[in-house]
């Protein structure tokens, strides 16, 4: 199995919310494992709407401070999912929709 892909949710001051990067999973990449975390501006978050055919799980508990699935990677197509992200300093929640390439 190929190392890890690594995402950070991030709060982002002037759009005042949670965000994460798009992943990409390279072609050929096999069965990959995608693992999420928290900055330190973030307190926790929860990942819903990962297509289960192609990711497992295909979502996180409530409120969490690292998360990780295993995308198949054997359908070549760009799939979206939530990241509800808690502000850790005002407890602020919000909502950023990125994205997850498995390139062809």
């Amino acid at each position: 199995m190929p190392q890890p892909i690594s995402a950070v949710v991030t709060w982002d001051p002037t759009l005042n919310k949670g965000t994460v990067a798009d992943i990409t999973v390279p072609s050929g990449n096999g069965a990959t494992v995608i693992q999420w975390s928290c900055s330190p501006e973030v307190a926790s978050f929860t990942i819903s709407g990962l297509d289960p055919t192609e990711f497992t799980p295909s979502s996180s508990s409530s409120d969490v401070t690292n998360f990780s699935t295993t995308d198949r990677d054997d359908t070549a197509q760009e799939y979206t999912y939530t990241v509800e992200a808690v502000h850790a300093a005002s407890g602020q929640r919000s909502r950023h929709d990125p994205k997850i390439t498995n390139e062809p």
